[in-house]
């Protein structure tokens, strides 16, 4: 072996071992690192706390519906679409917005005869079906975002020929806004009794380890109203006020610490 290929061989060596010694001190600094970072169950301690905010529904929702019968399907759909069409007119023209207003269902349905066929009450023989009209049922979902609406569009939708309103419903459109709220409301908490925790004893707290959450949302008041049929819409009076009331938003938060 020449003096050339001997050289080659020592650097390939050299450099080889240079890498394998700094891949095994880069391996146990991470080791090392890591090993920092475990911290023992019995060197944690956690806290939890509460907030809570109160919110006001800003957004009331009520279904609504047309409901014909007949015996011509066209004439049946041309007739409720003229209802509907009356009482969505009304509904814009209280400032509610197309985006606010949904079709939820926009039915046709036939109606059977099953008895056509029997000569007398007590015979009791099947009949083939027989359709002897149709069931047309439109409904509407629309949101109302000024309250003061709420009770004048109730009222205007049963003059309007709306023979079924459901109950009024209330939602809040930003909820994560007043959840933040009281996740800072508990965070001020924790820190507050962590501190007082450290100054009253000797025990010193080191690093957030953890935080976990969970949250309730209360309701503590709403109004509703019931479904109104036919023959109430044609001898009901103005509906009473409907109110939003308010709901509680509650988030609990617990916080882990590092014990020094």
């Amino acid at each position: 072996m020449d003096k050339e290929t001997k050289n080659f061989l020592f650097k390939t060596i050299t450099v080889f071992l240079i890498v394998v010694t700094v891949g095994i001190f880069s391996w146990s600094y991470f080791v090392y690192r890591q090993a920092q970072n475990i911290v023992s169950p019995e060197r944690t301690i956690s806290f939890s706390a509460e907030g809570k905010v109160l919110a006001k529904s800003d957004i009331a929702t009520i279904n609504f519906s047309v409901v014909t019968q007949g015996e011509k399907a066209e004439l049946v759909q041309k007739e409720n679409n003229e209802k509907m069409k009356t009482a969505l007119d009304f509904v814009k023209s209280q400032g509610i917005k197309d985006e606010d207003i949904k079709t939820v269902q926009y039915n046709l349905s036939p109606q059977y005869d099953y008895t056509w066929c029997q000569k007398e009450k007590t015979h009791y023989i099947s009949c083939p079906p027989k359709i002897i009209g149709y069931l047309f049922n439109q409904s509407v979902e629309v949101k109302i975002r000024n309250f003061d609406k709420i009770s004048d569009i109730v009222g205007g939708l049963t003059k309007a020929g709306i023979n079924d309103i459901s109950q009024v419903s209330f939602e809040i459109e930003d909820l994560e806004e007043y959840k933040n709220q009281a996740r800072i409301e508990a965070i001020k908490k924790i820190e507050k009794r962590a501190k007082l925790f450290s100054q009253s004893t000797s025990i010193k707290l080191g690093r957030i380890l953890d935080i976990s959450e969970s949250s309730n949302n209360y309701p503590l008041y709403r109004q509703e109203m019931k479904t109104l049929d036919s023959a109430e819409v044609v001898s009901s009076t103005a509906p009473a006020p409907i109110e939003a009331g308010t709901e509680e938003i509650a988030i609990s938060l617990t916080v882990k610490y590092e014990l020094k």
